[in-house]
Parts: structure tokens; C-alpha cells; sequence
């Protein structure tokens, strides 16, 4: 693998022991600043958009830290967490509310997330007020997702028909809080939920369901028939069974019905039938023996008698 670096006009120049300390984004924004020449403490809060006292204390984190010497008055420098810890959310129902001039600071700082809006505006169809901007920034900042997931996410919300972005804000968490905090998750996840969507609409036709609410126990198992990997054709042909069989629908014995082919390795509509075939070629060839079995029984039976009958005559 070959890096090399590309120089603009100016080159920054840090020690090397900076590599090796966990410093948190701000540290190192500080840090930058300093090495490119911005020293004063007051522009230093004003490029970061934080309060001096926060700059003190990164400063006096880099003093202990042993990059830095200055003589400030600085609190007392906090310890570097050695690991780093999952963010914890304090409330499990929204984002916090920023000021605008903290909208537009993390908007200067990563310019990335102006096109992140501007496509996620386009998802959606429409364009985004303050307190919407706050919910998709607040995403990045609090949530800690990138901009990939949350498109991602908006796409599948549109194609979910949910379209609130205080709908889709409560979504988001609760996949954090489920551990699902990379596009690669999200797009495993999105691609279940979207299967097991379109073949509950099917489900609905299959059944005559129409347009009510379906129970846990009736998401569960479209949940496992989805799992399944089984379509509107193989349910349908189990439907079929059911109503053949019992004279009703019942998604409970379509489920025995399902679950016994899963069991069995059938996963295609052509292998399904063709083990129908095999059954009732075997039932039909066991029926057969038994009849056969019963006209010989009958006939044994006969001549016992009629052997009977003839001793008896004998006899007499």
C-alpha cells in the first residue's frame, strides 16, 4: 500500500506522541489550531464555537498529557478514558435541542452534512424546517451515525410510509439502542423488515385479511414464514392444503404445514409438489396393499369356512 501526503501551503507540525493519546475530536480540533497558529484563547473559542472555560480545559488536558506548556491558570486536567464507552442515551424518546448557532458550527465543521440534507430532502419530498434540521443533524451529533445510515434510513422510513420526522427520530434511537449503529446493519435490518412488509400484504390477499390490524401471534408467524424464505406462491399452495383439509383458513395450521416443509429442506414451490406427488403416490400404493391385503383376508376366511362347512358334512 503506498500513502503520500498533500501538501498545500502550509504543513502542521505535531509530536509524535500525540498518535499514541485516545483524545476526544475537540482535543484534537484544539490541538490543530494551535499547530497552525491560532493561539489566543478567545479565537480559539470563537473556531471551535465553544466556551473559553471548555478551551482551558483542553489545554490543561494536553499540559498533563505533556505536549503542551502554557502560562494559563488551568483547571485540573481530566484523565483520557482509556477505552472508549458507548454513549449512554439519557432519554430514549428524543434528541436534544440545539441552538441555531449550533446547527450552523456543525455545519462549518463538517460540510458533508449540507449534502446529507440536501439529499435527504429530496428522499423525503420536501424541504426541512429548523426543528427538522435539528432532528437529522442531532442524528449525527448525539446519535453518532453517519451520513450513509441516515439516508439509508429515510429511504426505507419513505418506502414504510413513515414519514414523520419525529417518527423516524424515535426509530432511530430505538435501532441504537438495539445495537444497530452501522450502515451494514441497518441495510441487513431494512432488507428483513421490507420482505416481511411486502409479504404481509400478500399474506392479508392470501387470507382475506383486508385491512385490519394483524395480532403479535399473526406478525410472528409471517415473521418465521419470511425467515423462511418462503413466498406468496408457497404460502398459497399451504393455504390451499388448509382449507382442503379442514374447511376453513388458519394461519396456525398453514404454519404446521410451512414449518414441516422448512424441516424437510423444501425451499422451492417445484420441490414442494413434487414431495406432494411422492406422498400421495406412497398413500396411494399403501392403500392398495391394504385393500389387497383385506380381499385376501376375505378370501382365507371363506375357504376356512367352507373347509368347515365340508368337515361338518362329513362328519354327519
Amino acid at each position: 500500500m503506498t500513502i503520500q501526503w498533500n501538501f498545500g501551503g502550509r504543513v502542521l507540525t505535531l509530536p509524535a506522541e500525540v498518535a499514541g493519546i485516545n483524545a476526544s475530536p475537540l482535543q484534537l480540533r484544539v490541538l490543530f489550531l494551535l499547530a497552525s497558529g491560532t493561539t489566543g484563547l478567545s479565537d480559539l473559542a470563537a473556531a471551535t464555537d465553544r466556551k473559553q472555560s471548555e478551551i482551558k480545559e483542553v489545554l490543561a488536558f494536553w499540559q498533563a498529557a505533556g505536549v503542551l506548556k502554557t502560562d494559563l491558570a488551568l483547571p485540573a486536567a481530566k484523565a483520557a478514558p482509556e477505552t472508549a464507552q458507548p454513549k449512554k442515551l439519557p432519554r430514549a424518546d428524543e434528541i436534544p435541542t440545539y441552538s441555531l448557532s449550533e446547527l450552523n458550527a456543525m455545519l462549518e465543521r463538517r460540510q458533508s452534512l449540507r449534502a446529507m440534507i440536501e439529499e435527504a430532502q429530496q428522499i423525503v419530498g420536501k424541504m426541512f424546517n429548523t426543528y427538522e434540521i435539528n432532528i437529522l443533524l442531532g442524528m449525527v451529533d448525539y446519535l453518532e451515525l453517519d451520513e450513509d445510515y441516515i439516508l439509508l434510513l429515510l429511504a426505507h422510513c419513505m418506502r414504510m410510509e413513515k414519514k414523520g420526522l419525529r417518527t423516524i427520530e424515535r426509530y432511530a434511537i430505538s435501532l441504537v439502542d438495539r445495537g444497530i449503529t452501522t450502515a451494514e446493519a441497518l441495510e441487513e435490518q431494512v432488507q428483513q423488515m421490507e420482505a416481511q412488509h411486502t409479504l404481509e400484504g400478500k399474506v392479508r390477499a392470501v387470507f382475506g385479511l383486508k385491512s385490519r390490524s394483524l395480532t403479535t401471534k399473526e406478525q410472528k408467524l409471517i415473521a418465521a414464514w419470511a425467515s423462511f424464505g418462503y413466498g406468496e406462491d408457497i404460502i398459497r399452495r399451504a393455504y390451499e392444503i388448509t382449507v382442503d383439509s379442514i374447511h376453513e383458513p388458519s394461519m396456525q395450521y398453514t404454519n404446521a404445514i410451512l414449518e414441516r416443509w422448512h424441516a424437510n429442506g423444501l425451499n422451492t414451490l417445484e420441490e414442494i409438489e413434487k414431495a406432494l406427488e411422492t406422498e400421495r403416490a406412497e398413500k396411494e400404493k399403501t392403500a392398495g396393499e391394504s385393500s389387497k391385503a383385506d380381499f385376501k383376508t376375505f378370501d382365507a376366511n371363506d375357504a376356512f369356512e367352507a373347509a368347515l362347512r365340508r368337515s361338518y358334512k362329513k362328519k354327519d
